[in-house]
């Protein structure tokens, strides 16, 4: 068999296990699911932006939304970076509550928006210069509506910055779901072939203006703070917080897929690889 044929083949078997996967997983309770998550993932404050994110954001303030948005970790350094800001509007947009208003308390001015990232009807058609949109297409029940809506949201040579989970099929974590790492128990899905990834964004009708392919690193003292409930007293002193998040270790076989896309359906472009 031709090189071509089976990376064909392993390419569509990868597919239907991933296919398999979110099916399986989408009959669960998405209220549990969304409680859970709440409770147990901690979203810290970047101290910087992703680099691929700030290669291509255009200078602001922008008109601009971050779905599944957490606690707005990206929400500080984008108005360092004059971003955003007042002048425009921004939307904050997630499921849980409790982490809108921790978005309210620090930046007044973002409109938050209790909803679904793949159905956000409170934000106009082509309104949006920018959409960020980070770790969430592992946990939607539908990818497909998930980025048709981020497409509608995006104004006529809007961009977006969506990333996901991609991991080797080696990969080692210490939470398990029948029998097999995962991240997050709440994971739908965790992508093991980026063509999968590729071949659903371009489907979307988008065009990949960049790809790349970054390592996650797991902060060893977070499970400290996590259990000893010091995130919330440390949150208001972001150096200290940063400082004991400073020693990591790499997770084996885990990357962050970061895609930068744009919604005219040009031609994929660059494509980058750390591991």
């Amino acid at each position: 068999m031709a090189l071509g044929s089976v990376r064909a083949a392993v390419s569509k078997s990868a597919a239907v296990k991933e296919r398999r996967a979110t099916a399986g997983l989408s009959a669960r309770n998405l209220a549990l699911v969304t409680e859970e998550y709440t409770e147990t993932a901690l979203h810290f404050e970047a101290a910087r932006l992703p680099r691929l994110l700030e290669r291509h954001l255009p200078p602001g303030p922008l008109a601009l939304a971050d779905l599944g948005c957490g606690d707005g970790p990206l929400f500080p350094a984008l108005e360092r970076g004059g971003f955003i800001g007042p002048e425009r509007p921004v939307y904050a947009v997630d499921l849980a509550p409790a982490r809108l208003a921790r978005v309210r308390a620090r930046f007044p001015w973002i409109e938050t928006i209790a909803a679904s990232a793949d159905s956000v009807p409170l934000i106009a058609d082509g309104t949006l210069d920018f959409v960020c949109s980070t770790m969430v297409l592992e946990h939607v029940p539908d990818e497909s509506a998930y980025l048709a809506e981020i497409r509608r949201l995006l104004r006529p040579g809007g961009e977006a910055y969506v990333t996901t989970v991609y991991k080797k099929r080696w990969a080692w974590y210490f939470r398990k779901r029948d029998g097999e790492s995962v991240l997050d128990t709440s994971h739908l899905r965790e992508y093991i072939d980026v063509d999968v990834v590729r071949r659903l964004v371009t489907e979307a009708g988008f065009g990949i203006v960049a790809l790349e392919r970054r390592l996650l690193w797991f902060p060893l003292l977070d499970p400290v703070l996590f259990r000893l409930g010091r995130y919330q007293a440390l949150s208001a002193r972001q150096s200290l917080l940063r400082a004991l998040r400073a020693p990591k270790v790499p997770i084996p076989g885990y990357y962050s897929l970061e895609i930068v896309v744009e919604g005219t359906g040009q031609t994929p472009g660059v494509y980058s690889d750390d591991g």
